[in-house]
């Protein structure tokens, strides 16, 4: 799973060792900071620089659907790329990938 939040850029997938664990990845450091904080979970972001997402950290199953859901229930702006628009190079790199993905569309 992808997820784009207000928080950052997240890719989640099942951690390979637990059913239990999801491995949350992402490629800047202070997303993850971003969302542990706003949860009030302590995070244990591991550093993995030879890896395509430098930082990673595992959630309980249960603490990431209650995140994920969260997230979606606090929506509250009718427009993402409005939403998130700050000029930065996070900005910059989500309408980059709404691009690619529009000019995908059929």
């Amino acid at each position: 799973m992808w997820l784009f939040s207000e928080h950052g850029f997240f890719s989640a997938v099942q951690n390979y060792k637990n059913a239990g664990l999801i491995h949350v990845r992402a490629r800047f450091k202070g997303d993850l900071e971003r969302l542990c904080r706003a949860y009030n979970v302590t995070p244990k972001i591991d550093h993995t620089p030879g890896n395509d997402y430098p930082f990673r950290m595992d959630f309980e199953r249960a603490t990431w659907v209650k995140i994920v859901a969260n997230e979606a229930a606090a929506i509250n702006y009718t427009s993402f790329k409005d939403h998130v628009h700050d000029g930065t190079a996070r900005d910059r790199a989500y309408l980059d990938v709404w691009s690619v993905l529009r000019r995908a569309q059929n």
